[in-house]
């Protein structure tokens, strides 16, 4: 109540005003110009008390400013015993906490002082075992040594008994090897000679042969060069305008492996086209041409020249 007066004291002077005129009125009244006539109470009169509502607010606010004195106190007082009671468990728990730590260092110190015995032993049990495993290895190369020593003594006699029987072994292979040499030489001469012998034996037949052949082919060449240049001439029909000169042209023919004209070309023209257009014709119509059965001479005759000279 008191927060209220002092957050607002013109609203509280005012209200206070209209109840000073509120009781006034009551007090007075508005017919004091004509006042009423007194008439006479008809039954019992009651005694009334007025009442200072002035009296009654301010009595009505120190109650509530008690009420709220009290309440703040209640407050105060659970505060401060909450604060003492927090202040009480944070002190259990840092003093926990203090509690904690401190077994926790001793468990470390303890900790850390059993791995330092535990490293200690471990240490003296690793020089224990290093000088062992030193007095082994030394041991060991005392006996490696040893044995390496019997080694290269027996490697060194097997190696002298080797070499002996390899010098043996080698002096008797000399002597077969010498013996097979002139084995192979004696039989390598006959098979050169022998081999000579069939060389010039077959170089005499190839070139018989090839001179048989060479003849053959020439009569063949001759013959089929003939047989073709008589069934051009029986094909040839003399034109009028060389009926008494004495003309010849050279022609190119290429025929397919049975003798079919494929081209026939007027190399060197006899001067008289009339006349070559007749050796054309007269190739053309004597298709197909006559062809050698050797094989040496079929790509011959399959493209060669001649010359047409008419028989008179």
């Amino acid at each position: 109540m008191l927060d209220i007066i002092r957050r607002h004291p013109l609203g509280f002077f005012l209200a206070v005003l209209m109840h000073l005129a509120l009781v006034a009125l009551m007090i007075f009244g508005l017919d004091w110009i004509n006042p009423p006539k007194v008439q006479q109470p008809m039954g019992h009169v009651v005694q009334a008390r007025l009442v200072d509502t002035e009296q009654l607010a301010r009595e009505k606010q120190a109650k509530l400013a008690e009420e709220k004195r009290q309440l703040l106190e209640k407050r105060k007082q659970e505060e401060k015993k909450k604060l003492e009671q927090q202040r009480r468990e944070a002190e259990r728990k840092k003093q926990a906490e203090i509690k904690k730590r401190q077994e926790q260092k001793k468990k470390q110190e303890a900790e850390k002082k059993r791995k330092e015995e535990q490293r200690k032993k471990a240490e003296a049990e690793k020089r224990r075992k290093l000088a062992l495993e030193k007095k082994e290895r030394e041991r060991k190369k005392k006996q490696e040594l040893e044995r390496k020593r019997k080694l290269e003594e027996k490697k060194r006699k097997e190696k002298e008994a080797r070499r002996k029987a390899e010098e043996k072994k080698k002096a008797e292979a000399k002597k077969k090897a010498e013996q097979e040499r002139k084995k192979k030489a004696e039989a390598e001469r006959k098979r050169k000679a022998e081999a000579k012998r069939k060389a010039e034996q077959k170089a005499r037949e190839e070139e018989l042969q090839a001179q048989w052949a060479a003849e053959r082919d020439a009569r063949e060449r001759a013959s089929v060069t003939a047989a073709i240049k008589r069934k051009v001439q029986n094909s040839w029909l003399r034109p009028p305008t060389a009926a008494n000169a004495d003309l010849q042209a050279t022609v190119r023919v290429r025929l397919n492996d049975s003798g079919s004209v494929l081209l026939v070309q007027v190399l060197k023209s006899s001067g008289n086209s009339a006349f070559d257009r007749s050796v054309v014709a007269a190739v053309n119509k004597a298709d197909p041409l006559p062809m050698p059965k050797s094989p040496t001479l079929l790509s011959e005759f399959r493209d060669f020249t001649f010359i047409f000279r008419p028989s008179k």
